[in-house]
């Protein structure tokens, strides 16, 4: 996966600004590219709270705001991303069961409030398993 510079920097702001907690957004693209290229990220809202160090949850609102304006830009949805707090960037089990194929996952990990690490993850189909992605900054 391809991922422009300034959308993995924003990603790994996103992750420092919600430490301690898990933060989460989606990753926009070209449409009809055949490859995941990633141009521009957009932060949602993470709706679990009683375990959001560890959890996270794209509030569903703004998964239709951000289809809509993706939509309304000639662009598409080509994943998603969020942060692993004080935990390595690769996916949990939690993680993968709630994957969507077709999709790339990146996950960033923050230690003490600061971005460490990031890993690329797709799933052959809904619920996983996983495989990394190679994670390519341009």
């Amino acid at each position: 996966m391809r991922i422009r510079r300034l959308a993995f920097e924003a990603i790994q702001a996103h992750g420092a600004e919600g430490y301690p907690n898990e933060i989460c957004g989606i990753m926009l693209g070209p449409l009809g590219q055949g490859e995941r290229a990633v141009t521009e990220v957009r932060r949602a809202r993470n709706i679990i709270v009683e375990r959001s160090r560890d959890r996270y949850e794209i509030d569903p609102l703004d998964q239709i705001r951000i289809q809509r304006e993706a939509d309304a830009a000639g662009l598409d949805i080509v994943g998603y991303y969020h942060s692993h707090p004080d935990h390595p960037a690769r996916a949990s089990v939690f993680d993968t069961e709630r994957a969507w194929a077709g999709y790339v996952y990146v996950i960033v990990s923050v230690e003490n409030g600061k971005p460490v690490d990031a890993n690329a993850f797709v799933a052959e189909k809904d619920g996983g398993p996983f495989h990394p992605d190679a994670l390519e900054i341009t």
